[in-house]
């Protein structure tokens, strides 16, 4: 697909449309107000529904670790900056202990960001009819319409600020030339301090910069504003604003910087396990057709920066590829050499969805119309097939799948082993559990081991989620040989002399009689196996253990600094 057969003008004047789609713009058009309550509609509707959804299951793995983040206030964390565990902080004071707390700034920061990618829509094309278009289409992808709308992470914050940059350079860099030296260093500081804001929510917004200095150096007539001292002061405002961050590392001798570089990048060797598992966990959170259309979009829209007799509407497009290849790219490149999580990258199909709506808008060809259609079909399938799976479990995992499959001489000629499947290979299981194994806990005798106890685990998503629903934040730890951010919580040191309740799940099991050196414990007692079940099927099993007198710390870890 070149850029002559993708039709359309600037980007300013949609191209003819098919009948349904053209009367339904005249109608638009004609109806001013409509058009804005469809849009509005677009944006307070699944907002309302999400708010009626999030409390109605457990907690994720990481959104529990987020919820200590509310619960122990800090500069920053040893794998996040602190931008999300203020707004837990600020849910919990508002709305209690729920999941609807810790959630709820989930959807509103989704409604914020379809807000902020309908005026970066409007700047390519001022058409309610096509910020409605692209608004469906975020919708349609399930890693933005369901996962990043209703489940609290690092991403809600940064999508917010990330977009709110995004349109800032779409509004400024197109224009710079036109602007006096005044109004360059107003933008330049504006640009850096939503930068620093997007900071102290991710790590991954230290690309902003990159990509802004990338942009200018690839355009002749801006290369020389990359000289003046304004746009590096702006970056520096952006650091100054993030000194959150820069002050807690400098207290804790840079861990978290070197645990995202680690975790980030770590050693450079290549395993096609994690090559698939990034690269099909990408195409599974945006849907598999909309993931192929958004990468041939990223590309049109890049050849098609250069191809437009507008200069100002070039360097738009230019920005718009930008902001989609490099993150996608970026955090591809690393991933054949590190693993990487499937929705690190999400920033760059922000700019994809925008991205692949101009191309069907610009006079797509009627496969890619087509194409687009189904994509958005299976997109929503995806969604709404996860929640049918969350609250209904339509689809039951089998007991055993086939593991080797040899020929033999005997009939059947064919001899094959099984194992048994996972639990947890269903992801919805990981919502469901720990408020069930609470309240077993709580039912344990004798009543002391309870009320007195200490909670631990040793994989900080297992004591998250304990220190939730035992509500214990300040009695609960992660004992086990690495770093982790529990070291930086509360001291071991607190609890020694006393009895405490250990806990894994057949997802991370662990046995802690051989887990921890002889004499962390006076004794280690096994409880009977806590299993639960979702509609009558097996869905997780929690392995419950009692620890009887804590004598000594079993690891030395990194000094602690109050």
């Amino acid at each position: 697909m070149t850029a002559s057969g993708l039709r359309g003008g600037s980007g300013g004047t949609p191209p003819v449309r098919s009948g349904t789609v053209r009367n339904l713009e005249e109608i638009l058009k004609s109806h001013p107000g409509l058009a804005m309550v469809c849009v509005v509609a677009i944006v307070l509707i699944p907002y309302i529904l999400r708010l009626l959804l999030i409390g109605r299951f457990n907690l994720g793995n990481d959104e529990a670790h987020y919820y200590m983040y509310a619960v122990h206030p800090d500069l920053s964390f040893f794998d996040h900056p602190l931008m999300i565990g203020l707004l837990i902080g600020k849910s919990l004071a508002w709305w209690g202990h729920t999941e609807f707390a810790v959630r709820f700034f989930a959807p509103t920061l989704f409604a914020v960001s379809s807000v902020l990618l309908g005026f970066c829509a409007w700047s390519f094309i001022p058409s309610w009819t096509f910020v409605l278009f692209v608004l469906i289409l975020l919708n349609a992808v399930p890693l933005f319409g369901l996962l990043g709308s209703t489940l609290m992470i690092p991403d809600d914050p940064l999508s917010v600020l990330w977009l709110l940059y995004f349109f800032l350079t779409l509004s400024i860099l197109p224009r710079i030339a036109d602007k006096t030296a005044s109004e360059r260093w107003i933008a330049w500081c504006l640009m850096g301090s939503v930068f620093g804001l997007a900071l102290l929510s991710k790590y991954n917004a230290i690309l902003l910069p990159l990509m802004t200095a990338g942009i200018m150096s690839t355009q002749r007539p801006m290369r020389k504003y990359l000289f003046e001292t304004a746009p590096w002061l702006g970056l520096a405002l952006g650091f100054v604003v993030a000194w959150p961050l820069f002050y807690w590392n400098y207290l804790h001798q840079g861990a978290s910087f070197f645990f995202q570089a680690k975790h980030g990048i770590g050693g450079l060797s290549f395993d096609w396990v994690p090559f698939y598992q990034m690269v099909f966990g990408q195409i599974g959170y945006v849907s598999p057709i909309l993931w192929g259309l958004i990468l041939l979009s990223l590309v049109y829209s890049a050849r098609r920066s250069g191809s437009l007799p507008d200069p100002v509407q070039g360097t738009r497009w230019l920005i718009l590829s930008w902001f989609g290849l490099f993150p996608i790219g970026f955090f591809n490149l690393i991933g054949i050499f590190h693993p990487i999580l499937p929705h690190w990258p999400a920033m760059g199909y922000l700019a994809g969805v925008l991205s692949l709506a101009l191309m069907v808008w610009n006079g797509g060809s009627s496969k890619i119309r087509k194409w687009n259609r189904a994509g958005m079909a299976v997109g929503f399938s995806l969604s709404a097939l996860v929640l049918l799976q969350l609250f209904f479990q339509i689809v039951p995992l089998p007991g055993t799948f086939p593991n080797k499959v040899a020929l033999t001489n005997r009939f059947p000629y064919i001899r094959s082993e099984s194992k048994a499947v996972p639990r947890w290979v269903d992801i919805t299981n990981d919502l469901f559990g720990f408020k069930r194994l609470a309240r077993h806990i709580r039912s344990i005798e004798p009543a002391p081991l309870v009320s007195g106890s200490f909670f631990v685990s040793d994989h900080f998503n297992t004591a998250d989620e304990l220190a939730f629903y035992m509500k214990a934040p300040y009695r609960t730890l992660c004992l086990e040989p690495g770093a982790n951010q529990f070291d930086f919580w509360t001291d071991p040191a607190r609890f020694l002399g006393q009895n405490g309740l250990f806990v894994s799940t057949d997802k991370y099991p662990t046995d802690p009689r051989s887990l921890y050196p002889t004499g962390t414990f006076r004794e280690i007692i096994p409880e009977k196996p806590f299993s639960i079940y979702r509609k009558g099927r097996l869905a997780r099993t929690f392995y419950i253990y009692r620890l009887i007198g804590f004598q000594k710390i079993p690891w030395k870890k990194i000094p602690r600094t109050s």
